[in-house]
């Protein structure tokens, strides 16, 4: 059972959430908070329904529907901000979102609805369509929700710490062990990637390598930066589920209620911050494979490269489309280096990874890249 509790829920629980059945309920305070803003919701009832029109808003083509852990993520967003951001809406709704979410029950929502353009249907207009008896001042509300934001970006925050570390076992592995010049280091001053550093020099150490042997200093520039984006990433989602996201934020020891001016700011920035984070594993992609563009596979590489070409000004989208891209390239490069003569220890581990498994090819591996990475954790400790 996870309690949620006032400006508690990180990253990190959102994502033992979704990865789990647990239950959830919301804490005794809370549920206080919510009534006393329900309360004033009703009393400024008609101001509020005259300052929120939900007609203009468009409906797109498109045959593609969100996936399970998207519409969940989305779901859990709505309902932690709900409970915690003084959103007017009452409890009675927020335990329908609940259920809604616990229950599983299949929710179809159109990927078109990920469009950030102020005029089109958002995912919670299709997700209302399974939230019966609601209030139609809350039901405007909840269309105006911009939660949905940090909750599908937080929905694929695994996926983009899975490739940001096997992007890295990546790079050992293909540069040979490469040692990491302190020097360097210090012009990148970002923790996790120090980390990184050192455990890479252990290894350094461990198979008594040249120093002369060392990443590429544009691809170095490119990963420091992608480890700071991330981390930056997860600090503004962890922000982001604890503020509002409804139009209107309501003050009951006051007796009133003040329009959210951060709402739009607040998703432009957290997506400009994805937009930034895509940007930079592109571009590392790109340089990783042209500094290393000695597959047979020619084929293979053209489409990855006009893969990574491909973008869309739908940043949700478009961060939908590149995990998928970004796993079956590294599933390539991962396959392909597994297939030659190497003895180190991580190389190893690679190989016995694919013999257990009976991997043919990449395509194989692609779906079973975060079981590669477990492993890899299992037998040579944090590499990163």
């Amino acid at each position: 059972m996870y309690t949620i509790d006032e400006n508690s829920l990180s990253v990190k629980d959102f994502t033992l959430i979704l990865n789990s059945d647990s239950e959830i309920e919301i804490s005794e305070d809370l549920k206080n908070k919510i009534f006393l803003c329900s309360n004033l919701l009703k009393t400024h009832f008609e101001v509020l329904d005259k300052n929120m029109n939900t007609k203009n808003y468009k409906e797109f083509e498109g045959n593609g529907l969100l996936n399970e852990r998207e519409v969940r993520g989305i779901i859990l967003a709505t309902i932690y901000t709900l409970a915690n951001g003084r959103s007017g809406v009452s409890y009675e709704t927020i335990e329908k979102l609940i259920d809604l979410f616990q229950n599983r029950e299949t929710i179809k929502i159109p990927e078109f609805s990920l469009s950030t353009k102020l005029d089109t249907l958002t995912p919670n207009h299709y997700l209302l369509n399974y939230v019966k008896d609601i209030a139609p001042i809350e039901r405007k509300l909840l269309i105006k929700s911009l939660a949905y934001i940090p909750g599908f970006i937080c929905s694929y925050f695994e996926d983009l710490q899975l490739v940001k570390k096997l992007l890295t076992i990546s790079l050992v592995l293909y540069f040979n062990y490469p040692y990491m010049d302190s020097y360097n280091l210090a012009s990148s001053p970002h923790l996790p990637f120090i980390k990184l550093a050192e455990n890479i020099n252990l290894f350094f150490i461990a198979e008594n390598k040249n120093k002369n042997r060392s990443i590429d200093p544009l691809i170095f520039s490119y990963v420091s930066y992608l480890y700071k984006l991330l981390d930056d990433l997860q600090e503004l989602l962890n922000i982001q589920l604890n503020s509002s996201h409804h139009p209107f934020i309501f003050i009951p020891e006051n007796n009133t209620f003040i329009k959210n001016s951060l709402l739009i700011p607040q998703k432009l920035y957290l997506l400009k911050t994805v937009e930034n984070l895509i940007l930079t594993v592109d571009k590392t992609f790109e340089s990783f494979l042209t500094k290393i563009g000695s597959f047979e596979d020619k084929v293979t590489i053209y489409n990855v490269f006009y893969s990574l070409k491909q973008c869309s000004d739908e940043i949700l989208l478009t961060l939908k489309y590149k995990i998928k891209i970004y796993k079956k390239i590294l599933a390539f490069i991962l396959y392909e280096y597994a297939v030659k003569d190497k003895a180190q220890s991580l190389d190893q581990v690679l190989k016995s990874f694919m013999k257990e498994k009976n991997i043919k090819n990449y395509k194989e591996l692609e779906p079973l890249l975060k079981d590669l990475l477990k492993t890899i954790e299992e037998k040579i400790n944090e590499l990163y």
